[in-house]
């Protein structure tokens, strides 16, 4: 099932503590943008955006780290954004596509099996 962005934005929100199972790349590209759109939209406010920003960091680490989970690697490689150059790495995992099951579930794009 696609998930337009704007309903990949409000599953960010609702699925806040949650740092298991899958998300797949458009949901999550779609959510970022959005985020990103609103945090931008925010800055018309004195201390909007930073105020938004710090608010939805956890949603977008809980997002992140089941984008990670979906191409089977575990959330904590999303610490090494923190060294130099980590991030690069970081955003070429979360372009990178699914394969199908893995040990965090089955995909929510393919099923149990690719095929």
């Amino acid at each position: 099932m696609e998930t337009n962005p704007i309903r990949a934005f409000a599953e960010m929100w609702t699925h806040t503590f949650d740092f298991s199972g899958r998300t797949r790349r458009t949901s999550y590209w779609g959510a970022v943008i959005v985020n990103f759109l609103v945090a931008l939209l925010m800055e018309i406010f004195p201390y909007g955006g930073i105020v938004y920003t710090v608010v939805s960091a956890l949603p977008g680490i809980a997002l992140s780290v089941r984008r990670l989970h979906d191409i089977n690697w575990r959330g904590w490689w999303l610490l090494i954004a923190l060294i130099p150059f980590g991030g690069i790495l970081v955003f070429v995992l979360l372009l990178m596509d699914s394969t199908g099951a893995n040990r965090f579930g089955d995909s929510p794009k393919y099923g149990k099996t690719p095929f």
